[in-house]
């Protein structure tokens, strides 16, 4: 059922594309947000299970450790229209800038690039309706996935699970 929905879901955003961008979201705001303390150093982050369970929330762990998604329009960054940037809940590595991030309709916060493309991870799933899933290049937490319906500068459109973010106001 949760397959269903997250694909009924995805196929509304297709036909009805993002309804609003926060702020101005154009490349060069963009570009400058991958500062060098924002930049992955190559670093990971290795815990076992156990210590992953400990440092975060039950929804946390499922999502970013077995790869769980939350319930859309139901979380806490999909009408987040504040400045800031996005942190991985499970390391802290800068993800997502609010420069970059649109309303996709989808019930997911969905943002259109990577605050530094170094950051993220992606991985290609699935045999028939192939799917790229994104995750936190220090810790391999998974954040969501990434589809081609989102909006220029890139068309991308990084929809992330707000359980597997931490905002940072401005």
């Amino acid at each position: 059922m949760k397959n269903f929905m997250i694909l009924i879901f995805s196929l509304l955003a297709i036909f009805q594309g993002p309804s609003q961008v926060f702020g101005e979201s154009k490349t060069d705001l963009a570009e400058k947000d991958c500062l060098p303390e924002y930049r992955f150093d190559g670093k990971k982050l290795i815990l076992s299970e156990k210590e992953w369970q400990e440092r975060l929330t039950p929804e946390q762990f499922t999502i970013l450790r077995k790869g769980g998604t939350e319930t859309p329009f139901k979380n806490a960054y999909n009408a987040n229209k504040e400045n800031g940037i996005y942190v991985c809940a499970g390391c802290g590595l800068p993800l997502y800038s609010s420069n970059t991030k649109f309303d996709s309709g989808t019930g997911w916060p969905s943002f259109w690039q990577p605050i530094c493309p170094e950051n993220v991870t992606l991985t290609e799933e699935g045999w028939f309706f192939k799917k790229t899933e994104v995750s936190c290049s220090r810790c391999r937490g998974h954040l969501g996935d990434v589809f081609n319906d989102g909006p220029q500068p890139t068309g991308k459109r990084y929809c992330m699970d707000s359980a597997s973010l931490k905002f940072i106001p401005k």
